[in-house]
């Protein structure tokens, strides 16, 4: 079978990047070991896109800002024509911070958010109180809202996404593991899988935490470390609704991320370094989401009491289910997302740094102009698989 691209992966970045290459005329063929679209990280992902370039995260500048506001209108729009439920809201995220050390470090990057084109607003009591009511503005020592940010259910999003894509006659084949990348004289020529050899001159790998072992088999290195996080959501609780705009806790050592889910909360946050041994697989040889450990999820049951005195209605906020993902990270925390030099024809998209959903459809429309045009709208260079 020939196919016009190969996308190894039906999660965040395959589809997005699938999505983008059927515009530009291409039919990809996307291929995913699993029964069904974005079944591994993306199940557990947080579900949320802001603009958080400056504010929220330091080592994001303006080109990643583009691509959150990209993403943005994407979800907007796929939202808008796809005719189901898929958790959108147009909520807005308030950042929340606890020390005054956190909350005068904000004013540094405030104005560079803004020249962004962020609009940021600093939360009266007055207005804290109408927005977020859930929210103790005197336990705070200051907070800001951006407008602009949206939620949505990151699985269904993204199964929304793959109807479309099937609607528009792109290939999806599930329960087809990639065993192999198939390479002759330094030219891609398609894939191994389980169920046979596919031919094409081009290839995207998009498998998440399964890109840098396909990769490795080839000697191509990808210095991008998977990572357990399992966050957890609550049973509907009372002063919950969807208007709720999301909360991050800047300042926070657990940099704990709050939202509105189905009547209840979801619930994320971090660990501090060196990570605990829960957190950690193999690299080589990743496991699946449905194995992963429930730990780091209820360590942040845990950890969250100590923001209750924020957020009071977190004292009834007990675990009603977890879910786990294997998202990767970079030491620079950009993303991998370029042509790979060794292999013409191969290219990689990978590295989500826990922020897959929110720059899916900008790192899709990127890396499809790599593949159609070999020059990019967006500075490549933060994004090539050499700087790793």
């Amino acid at each position: 079978m020939q196919a016009d691209v190969i996308i190894v992966g039906a999660g965040a970045f395959g589809l997005n990047a699938a999505w983008h290459l059927q515009q530009r005329g291409l039919k990809p063929l996307v291929l995913d070991a699993a029964s069904g679209p974005a079944t591994q990280a993306t199940r557990a992902a947080a579900g949320f896109v802001a603009q958080f370039s400056a504010i929220h995260h330091i080592d994001w500048g303006k080109v990643e800002w583009e691509m959150q506001r990209y993403s943005i209108k994407f979800y907007t729009a796929l939202a808008a024509r796809c005719n189901r439920d898929i958790g959108f809201c147009a909520s807005g995220v308030v950042y929340i911070y606890e020390t005054a050390a956190g909350w005068q470090q904000a004013q540094q990057v405030i104005e560079i958010a803004r020249r962004y084109g962020t609009r940021l607003e600093v939360l009266t009591r007055e207005r804290a109180a109408t927005l977020i009511p859930q929210i103790c503005f005197e336990a705070t020592a200051g907070m800001l809202f951006d407008p602009d940010a949206i939620r949505l259910r990151a699985g269904e999003a993204l199964e929304a996404l793959a109807t479309e894509l099937a609607s528009e006659k792109v290939h999806l084949r599930y329960d087809t593991e990639v065993e192999e990348l198939l390479v002759q004289q330094r030219q891609i020529t398609g894939v191994r899988t389980n169920k046979g050899e596919i031919y094409s001159s081009r290839v995207l790998v998009a498998a998440g935490a399964w890109t840098r072992p396909l990769l490795a088999q080839i000697g191509v290195q990808l210095a991008a470390e998977p990572v357990v996080v399992a966050r957890y959501t609550t049973r509907p609780l009372p002063g919950i609704g969807p208007q709720m705009p999301l909360l991050l806790f800047s300042d926070s050592p657990y940099r704990f991320w709050i939202r509105e889910e189905k009547g209840g909360l979801l619930i994320g946050g971090g660990d501090p370094r060196p990570l605990p041994a829960d957190r950690l697989v193999d690299a080589d040889a990743p496991p699946c989401a449905q194995a992963l450990p429930p730990d780091h999820a209820l360590r942040t049951r845990q950890h969250v009491r100590q923001i209750e005195h924020v957020m009071p209605i977190l004292q009834e906020a007990e675990i009603d289910a977890i879910r786990a993902g294997l998202p990767c990270y970079t030491a620079d925390r950009l993303f991998a997302a370029s042509a790979v030099d060794q292999v013409q024809g191969l290219y990689v998209l990978a590295a989500c740094n826990e922020a897959g959903i929110t720059h899916g459809p900008g790192l899709g429309r990127h890396i499809t102009e790599c593949i159609v045009d070999g020059v990019t709208s967006l500075d490549g260079s933060r994004f090539d698989i050499v700087r790793l």
